[in-house]
C-alpha cells in the first residue's frame, strides 16, 4: 500500500534566491574550472546559511534557493555570502570571477516534501534577476522588516512589474562593499506608495505672457502632493522636461517609472479661470478621473486643495484632503489682496533669468511687493528669505549674508503657516547661521516630518546636520535625497560628501566627488580642489584652482575661506585640518 504523501502546509518565510551571473560564459570558457568553482561557492553558501539559521531548499544548476524564519538573518546571510565571495575573487582575473546575484523576499509559501512553492518564492527569483552581479535586491516587504536594523545602504528603485506577478513590487538594491560593517546607518524610509508625475499644465489663455500662471499652478499642486507620505511625487525638474511636448502617457509613465500621470490646462481671463485636470493610469492609459473647474481667481487655492485631495483619496487609500492632513485653513488664503500677492509670487518664481543678478533683483522686487500687499501671507516671506540665501551663495547680491533680515522673514513665515515645510526649512537655515542650534534642530525636524520625501529639503538639511558634526545622520539624509531625486539633491549632496570624505582623509575620493559637483563656477567649489590637491601633493593643480577662485572673486583669500567655514559651523579642529591642505598647496592665510 502506497504511503500517503504529506499534506502541504502554508507558512511565512524569508526566501533567498541566488544564481551565478554569466554562468554560461564561464562554462564556455572553462567547464571543469567553473564546476569546481561552483562547488566551492556552494560550500561557502551552505555554511553561511546554516550559521544564520536557514535551510537550503534546492540547488538546481547554478542556482540556489534557501529559506529563513527571520528576514534580518536572511539579509545578513546574503551580505556575508557576497563579502566572502568578493574576498575569494580577488586573486582571480576579472573575467573568471564567480559573482552571485541574490534576491530576497518574505511571503506566504506552500511547503511539501521539503520543497517550497508560491508567489513568495517566485518574487524572490524575479528579484534575483534584477540584482547586479555581486549585488542584493530585496522586496518592499523585506525592507519593511529590516529597516533600521542593518548598517548598510539600501536604494529605492521604485515599483516594478515582474513576470507572472499581478501587482508591482517595491524594489530596493543593497550593494555592500568591503568594510561595510564600519559604515554608519544609511537605511532610511523611501517613498513606498504609488508614483505620480505632474506634467506642466497647458496655458490655454490667448496671452502667452500668462505662462507663468499655468506653470506656477502646476508647481503648487506638485508641492501640495509632495506633503503626503503615501505618494512618491516626481520633482518639477523631472516632469517639466515634457513642457510643450505631445504627451504619450504610457511612454512617459514607463520612462519615469510613474503609475499615474496628472495633466491639465489653465485658461485665465480677467478675474476668471478655467482649470481642467485629469488623472491617468500610466500603465493602461485609462482615465481615473477628470474634472473641470470654472471659478473666480479668488477660489484658486480651493481648487488646488480639491485636486490634490481627490488624487490622494483616489490612489493613496482615501487619505483625505490636504486640509485634513495639515490643518491648513484654505479660507485664510482667499483675501483679495493676497490673491494679488500670489500673482507676484508666481512671477517671482517663474522669472526666466532668475539665476542672474538681474533676474534675482526682479524676483526680489515681486516678493517685496507681495509682502506689502499681504503681510499675513507666509509664502512670499519664506521665498524672500530663501532668495537671500541663494543670492549670497551665488553672489547675486551682498558679499555677506544678511542674517538679521533672513531670520526675521523666515521665522515670521513659520508663525504665519506652521504647516509649510519650506518655511521650517528656511527658518532652520536662519537659526543655523545664527548658531542657535536648539532652534535649528527643532525647525529641521519639523521640515523633515512635514516633507519626508522632498529631495531638496533632505539634501539641504542633511548638509547642515552633517557640517555641524552629525556626519552620519547628515550623509544618510543626503543619500536618501539622491535616491529620491539626484537633480534636486545635487550640489548639497556633493558638498557634504566631499567634506565627509576629506574628514576621513580619503582625499582621492573627496577629489572625485568635487569633480562631479554641478556648480563648478562657484569659488566655494573651486577652493575644495585646492585643499585636496594640497593633501595629494599636486601643488601646480592646486594653484590653478586657486587662480580660478581669484578670477571668480577678485578679493578671494584663504582668510575668506576660513570665514566661510566658520559661517557653516564647522568645528575648529575641522577648519584647521582643512586649511592644512591649503597650506600644503603653498597658500597661507591672509594671502591676496
Amino acid at each position: 500500500m502506497e504511503a500517503t504523501p504529506p499534506t502541504p502546509r502554508r507558512k511565512l518565510a524569508a526566501i533567498l534566491s541566488a544564481d551565478v551571473a554569466g554562468y554560461s560564459r564561464l562554462m564556455e570558457a572553462d567547464e571543469k574550472a567553473t564546476i569546481d568553482n561552483l562547488k566551492e561557492c556552494r560550500r561557502i553558501m551552505r555554511g553561511h546559511i546554516a550559521d544564520h539559521g536557514g535551510r537550503v531548499v534546492d540547488s538546481p544548476g547554478d542556482a540556489l534557493l534557501a529559506e529563513f524564519s527571520s528576514p534580518v538573518e536572511c539579509v545578513q546571510c546574503a551580505i556575508k555570502i557576497q563579502k566572502t565571495l568578493v574576498e575569494r575573487n580577488v586573486p582571480s582575473p576579472v573575467g573568471r570571477r564567480m559573482e552571485l546575484r541574490i534576491g530576497i523576499n518574505i511571503g506566504d509559501v506552500l511547503e511539501q516534501d521539503n520543497a517550497l512553492y508560491g508567489d513568495g518564492v517566485n518574487i524572490a527569483a524575479r528579484l534575483q534577476a534584477l540584482a547586479e552581479p555581486g549585488g542584493i535586491c530585496i522586496s518592499g516587504t523585506v525592507f519593511d522588516q529590516v529597516e533600521g536594523k542593518l548598517p548598510f545602504p539600501l536604494t529605492f528603485a521604485g515599483e516594478q512589474a515582474v513576470k507572472n506577478i499581478t501587482k508591482p513590487i517595491r524594489i530596493y538594491h543593497l550593494e555592500f562593499e568591503q568594510g561595510a560593517e564600519s559604515r554608519p546607518l544609511r537605511v532610511l524610509s523611501m517613498p513606498s506608495g504609488p508614483t505620480i508625475a505632474v506634467l506642466p499644465f497647458t496655458n490655454m489663455s490667448s496671452d502667452p505672457a500668462q505662462e507663468y500662471f499655468s506653470d506656477g499652478l502646476t508647481e503648487d499642486i506638485l508641492t501640495e502632493l509632495a506633503r503626503f507620505r503615501e505618494l512618491n511625487v516626481l520633482a518639477r525638474n523631472i516632469t517639466f522636461q515634457y513642457k510643450g511636448a505631445s504627451a504619450d502617457i504610457i511612454a512617459i509613465g514607463k520612462k519615469l517609472g510613474a503609475q499615474y500621470i496628472l495633466e491639465g490646462s489653465v485658461r485665465k481671463s480677467g478675474n476668471l479661470v478655467r482649470i481642467t485636470a485629469q488623472l491617468i493610469d500610466a500603465r493602461s492609459g485609462g482615465h481615473v478621473w477628470a474634472e473641470k473647474y470654472d471659478r473666480s481667481l479668488s477660489d484658486i487655492f480651493a481648487v488646488q486643495d480639491e485636486i490634490t485631495g481627490k488624487i490622494v483619496g483616489t490612489i493613496a487609500g482615501g487619505a483625505g484632503s490636504v486640509i485634513a492632513k495639515t490643518g491648513r485653513a484654505t479660507v485664510g488664503r482667499k483675501l483679495p489682496d493676497e490673491l494679488q500677492a500670489y500673482d507676484h509670487v508666481l512671477r517671482a518664481s517663474m522669472t526666466p533669468d532668475m539665476w542672474s543678478k538681474e533676474g534675482f533683483l526682479r524676483s526680489k522686487e515681486h516678493l517685496r511687493r507681495a509682502i506689502e500687499l499681504a503681510p499675513a501671507y507666509a509664502r512670499p516671506r519664506q521665498e524672500y528669505a530663501w532668495m537671500m540665501i541663494l543670492a549670497w551663495l551665488f553672489r547675486f547680491a551682498e558679499a555677506t549674508l544678511p542674517r538679521r533680515e533672513l531670520k526675521q522673514n523666515a521665522v515670521k513665515a513659520v508663525q504665519l503657516d506652521p504647516a509649510e515645510p519650506l518655511a521650517h526649512r528656511t527658518a532652520a537655515f536662519a537659526y543655523f547661521f545664527e548658531k542657535e542650534m536648539d532652534f535649528f534642530e527643532s525647525e529641521a525636524r519639523s521640515a523633515l516630518d512635514l516633507a519626508p520625501n522632498n529631495a531638496e529639503i533632505l539634501a539641504q538639511l542633511g548638509t547642515l546636520i552633517g557640517l555641524k558634526g552629525q556626519w552620519d545622520r547628515g550623509v544618510a539624509l543626503a543619500e536618501k535625497a539622491m535616491n529620491v531625486n539626484p537633480t534636486s539633491a545635487g550640489g548639497w549632496y556633493h558638498t557634504l560628501l566631499h567634506y565627509d570624505l576629506y574628514r576621513k582623509k580619503l582625499y582621492k575620493e573627496a577629489l572625485d566627488i568635487v569633480k562631479s559637483h554641478p556648480f563648478q563656477q562657484m569659488a566655494e567649489t573651486q577652493f575644495k580642489y585646492v585643499a585636496v590637491y594640497g593633501q595629494l601633493g599636486e601643488n601646480i593643480k592646486a594653484q590653478q584652482h586657486w587662480d580660478i577662485c581669484k578670477a571668480l572673486e577678485p578679493d578671494w583669500s584663504a582668510a575668506r575661506m576660513v570665514e566661510i567655514l566658520e559661517l557653516w559651523n564647522f568645528e575648529q579642529s575641522y577648519i584647521e585640518a582643512y586649511m592644512e591642505g591649503v597650506g600644503k598647496a603653498g597658500i597661507t592665510v591672509g594671502q591676496h
